[in-house]
């Protein structure tokens, strides 16, 4: 039976506002790096908090950062002023405490601007007075793991140093409780002579594992910066073969036949190491279920505020049913705060999920007191929606003067 309780609640008003975050404190002036495309990604990160309030005072809180990725504040506007007005009986079907299905007349919505589904579970969360993550099934983990995932070009931050600034930060990483770091890679494409990136690219990948321990997980991340060099691929790939590495992410642009052959030299010199792609990952009709259909593909990592709970949902199900054996670990840097909290919302229910992306940005204005971390894992909220707030106070005197108000 429908819970019909969902049909008292109606989207009264929307609030978008920007929301900046710091690597580090406010003022300690930690600058993260450049990564194989990009300049240095700097001290700062700037969110897009979104609120959608309903007339009996709920509110539910997402970030819009990967919207505002593709498209402006205005365009954002004509997206959510079409909620206002709505009920959350709307949206999703919702029988038993559990969605069961999306409604047809906004599924393209919500699969297109997945933060809005996000805010959504949020709010039928509280009003069920239930755990976001209960809305999808029951509870398969306590906790979720996260990893640090700031450590850029730091040698190139600080190159008197060279690798062992990044080595610095990465034992900084594990002084503050994380049991895994991403490092990035890829420095033949754009900063270095190409032999002497990947020579660096292996350096920091021994320097850091000298550094953490054997205890320590690493992952590596290339942003596609090996793209037409196979031959480097292989150098590198042999390179960290003794090394432990957890996973190698984005070495290349998806493509069948690259994948084959990195496949080949992973299985070749460090067959423990999984193979992960697929932050833009939208389902069946992509290159990333081709990659796994193919056996190439380990891990898959679409940001859940790109999909949303509901669709990620579906393409774990898919996967299921498919009988592949690909694992999920979700993609979330530029959505730094809520974005983790719907990953560990996600992963608690979530069989194959591996590890959740940490941004490790500082926060002032959110309130989720329940996401303990502790040992590099952190522990699965069981209050309503998100189990995240604001603080009000900071917000009105800070933030309200810059938000937008969609009614």
């Amino acid at each position: 039976m429908a819970d019909k309780s969902l049909e008292g609640h109606v989207i009264k008003e929307i609030r978008v506002t920007p929301v900046e975050t710091y690597f580090g404190s406010p003022g300690s002036g930690r600058i993260v790096g450049r990564n194989s495309k990009m300049e240095n990604y700097g001290i700062n990160q700037r969110e897009w908090l979104v609120q959608v309030t309903t007339d009996s005072g709920l509110t539910g809180l997402s970030n819009a950062r990967p919207a505002m990725n593709r498209g402006s504040l205005s365009a954002l506007h004509d997206v959510l002023k079409d909620l206002v007005g709505q009920r959350l009986s709307d949206f999703f079907t919702v029988s038993g405490g559990r969605v069961t299905n999306v409604n047809p007349r906004w599924s393209n919505l919500i699969e297109r601007y997945g933060f809005i589904d996000v805010a959504l579970f949020d709010l039928i969360g509280q009003v069920l007075g239930q755990p976001a993550h209960s809305l999808l099934g029951d509870r398969v983990r306590d906790t979720v793991e996260g990893y640090d995932s700031t450590l850029y070009f730091q040698d190139l931050v600080n190159p008197a140093e060279g690798a062992n600034a990044v080595a610095r930060e990465a034992a900084e990483a594990v002084e503050k409780g994380w049991r895994a770091v991403k490092l990035k890679l890829g420095r033949p494409g754009k900063w270095f002579e190409p032999n002497a990136g990947t020579r660096r690219d292996i350096e920091v990948v021994e320097v850091v594992r000298d550094t953490v321990g054997p205890d320590i997980k690493i992952l590596v991340d290339a942003n596609n910066g090996y793209d037409g060099r196979l031959d480097l691929l292989e150098d590198f790939v042999r390179g960290i073969g003794d090394l432990d590495v957890l996973w190698m992410e984005e070495m290349i642009t998806e493509d069948i036949g690259g994948y084959r052959k990195l496949k080949e030299f992973r299985d070749r010199y460090t067959p423990g190491t999984m193979l992960v792609d697929g932050e833009g990952d939208r389902g069946r009709d992509t290159i990333y279920w081709q990659l796994m259909e193919e056996g190439l593909l380990d891990a898959i990592q679409p940001d859940t505020l790109h999909m949303g709970l509901w669709f990620y949902h579906v393409l774990a199900r898919d996967i299921d049913d498919s009988g592949h054996a690909t694992l999920i670990a979700p993609h979330n840097y530029n959505a730094a705060y809520l974005g983790l909290r719907a990953n560990i919302q996600f992963g608690a229910v979530t069989e194959r999920f591996v590890i959740a992306e940490d941004s490790t940005l500082n926060f002032e204005l959110y309130r989720g007191d329940e996401y303990v971390f502790e040992d590099g894992k952190y522990a699965v909220p069981a209050s309503p929606g998100l189990a995240v707030s604001i603080d009000r106070e900071l917000y009105d005197r800070v933030y309200r003067q810059h938000e937008t108000l969609i009614r």
